[in-house]
């Protein structure tokens, strides 16, 4: 009994109310608009809410320049990373080089090479159009590639000058 009466003296007055719900609602009421005036027949709206074609046009082009600086910043971090590697390459094999030349004077067993780092081409994508002499000597006519010789194509199928229209 003596709690409950503890209970009912701790209950708030009946027109007490929040100072957060009265703020919360004094918000909600602040932006929820009329719902009314935009469903009535003469609501126009206003031209800075109005979309159209242009806006549309000029925002998809602001997000393609948008994604073109985020992949250039991309890349600019990724081929950082890649020089990064590279020095790192670098490094290693002067490191390589070093210990070599500890094992000469030390008169230690050099059959066993000292690991050195490799980067594949697959990094290098910017040389993918070099050519090395070696491959243009091999390519030369008169050289075989690919296990031809010259003269590997000796004509030409019949129906080719039909597709092209000619």
């Amino acid at each position: 009994q003596r709690k409950w009466k503890q209970l009912l003296a701790s209950k708030p007055d009946d027109k007490y109310e929040d100072p957060k719900d009265v703020a919360a609602m004094e918000l909600a009421k602040l932006h929820m608009g009329d719902y009314k005036l935009k469903t009535a027949d003469n609501y126009k709206v206003p031209d800075h809410l109005r979309i159209n074609a242009d806006k549309k046009r000029r925002q998809m082009v602001l997000l393609e320049e948008s994604v073109y600086s985020i992949k250039m910043g991309f890349n600019d971090r990724f081929l950082a990373l890649r020089d990064l590697k590279q020095r790192m390459k670098t490094n290693v094999d002067a490191w390589s080089d070093r210990i070599a030349d500890i094992n000469d004077e030390l008169g230690l067993d050099t059959t066993t090479a000292v690991w050195r780092p490799t980067l594949p081409d697959s990094e290098f994508p910017e040389r993918r159009f070099e050519v090395s002499n070696a491959e243009v000597d091999s390519a030369a006519p008169g050289s075989s590639v690919g296990g031809r010789g010259r003269g590997a194509i000796t004509s030409v199928p019949t129906g080719a000058s039909s597709k092209r229209g000619g």
